[in-house]
């Protein structure tokens, strides 16, 4: 079952004008449009760059939101993943305008792979990503070796005060 079935709502066609994207539960409007007419394919390009840093962004804003909200126990007024889900949407969108401009004017632009998905697909897909990689980054900081030092420290401690009491 497609995910416009699973959740009865429709998702955007076009993406000029007001747009609605549905991620996780929650409704985010972008408004767009075309590039002026007069922009050139340098400027086009330009836009292209900067739109592609903008996703990168949106990914590791998403990833400290997932850190404030899981890790930190900050109050959920306080984790922003509004911010990051509304600049990656607009920015994918974006971008699914630019690249045909830029062919059309001559230039060479190419989809990235996460860049054909439907700009619902790919948000979800980078919160997930978000909360994998904090969960990754959490784990690493915790190193088994201190935990292992201890451990060996506080045997080492219980074993000498049975050796003691015994004697």
């Amino acid at each position: 079952m497609s995910d416009e079935k699973k959740d009865n709502v429709p998702q955007p066609t076009t993406y000029l004008g007001t747009v609605k994207v549905n991620i996780l539960g929650k409704d985010y409007y972008v408004q767009t449009s075309t590039p002026p007419m007069s922009a050139s394919l340098e400027e086009l390009e330009r836009a292209l760059k900067h739109n592609r840093g903008l996703i990168g962004q949106a990914q590791e804003q998403m990833k400290a939101a997932v850190i404030d909200q899981m890790f930190m126990f900050k109050p959920p007024m306080l984790v922003n993943f509004d911010s990051p889900t509304q600049n990656a949407i607009m920015a994918h969108i974006n971008i699914n305008i630019l690249i045909p401009l830029i062919n059309l004017r001559g230039g060479h632009a190419v989809f990235e792979k996460a860049e054909t998905f439907h700009v619902k697909s790919r948000v979800e897909i980078m919160r997930n990503a978000a909360e994998r990689v904090a969960y990754m980054e959490q784990q690493a900081k915790t190193s088994p070796v201190k935990s292992a030092f201890v451990i060996v420290i506080v045997l080492a401690l219980v074993m000498s005060v049975l050796m003691v009491n015994q004697a």
